[in-house]
């Protein structure tokens, strides 16, 4: 970070663990460890007026297979589990061109870095509140989309990060999964449809930049 100082990687500043064995830890119920992450969503404590309007997306690209979503239309998953898939966002971010490009510049990049260290199903989380908030900010963070830019309209300001960035193909986890998905989707007839966690680094590169497009109305 101190050498990409205007990187949307999420900053990571903290990492908790137990330091004797734990019960739960030992029965699967309970994590190691804690990653401690910025918090995109400060100042919305101190947003009186507004507090109920901020909103925030996880987003990722939905055109994959999600066996909770797509297996017998979403009738073996209950509605808890559904709820924790990519989020949907029904707006446009309407900037101008130089902020537009911006972003997309710089997602670019990291995005890049990400696929280089074989890195996919990472997500865009997007935060978004009134212009007109007085909540606390800071001029501190080195790009202004971490500190907010309104949109063209007065109408909201937005924040982005990139977050989730952990899954990485040549781990054990990842190739242990990647071969259970194929296996099950060669048996489905269906051996080219991929999962985010399954395909490869440039085609979810891709897709994800594509969905970033989709989602940016830049205006000159």
């Amino acid at each position: 970070m101190s050498e990409h100082p205007h990187s949307l990687l999420v900053r990571i500043t903290d990492l908790l663990h137990a330091p004797a064995p734990q019960v739960g830890v030992l029965l699967g119920t309970a994590p190691s460890h804690h990653m401690v992450m910025e918090n995109l969503m400060y100042g919305k404590e101190s947003d009186t007026d507004s507090k109920d309007k901020w909103e925030s997306y996880d987003l990722k690209p939905t055109s994959y297979f999600y066996p909770e979503r797509d297996l017998m239309d979403g009738k073996l998953a209950p509605d808890s589990v559904k709820s924790r898939l990519a989020d949907k966002f029904e707006d446009k971010i309407r900037v101008t061109g130089d902020e537009a490009r911006d972003l997309q510049r710089q997602l670019q990049i990291d995005t890049q870095q990400l696929a280089d260290t074989n890195a996919v199903d990472y997500s865009l989380f997007l935060v978004r509140f009134p212009a007109s908030s007085k909540s606390e900010t800071t001029s501190a963070r080195q790009s202004p989309w971490r500190e907010g830019v309104v949109d063209r309209n007065g109408e909201w300001r937005y924040r982005a990060v990139l977050l989730d960035f952990f899954w990485a193909k040549h781990k054990l986890r990842a190739k242990a999964m990647t071969g259970l998905v194929s296996s099950f989707q060669w048996l489905r007839g269906r051996k080219d449809e991929h999962m985010s966690i399954t395909t490869n680094p440039k085609e979810y590169r891709e897709r994800f930049l594509k969905m970033l497009d989709g989602i940016i109305e830049a205006q000159e």
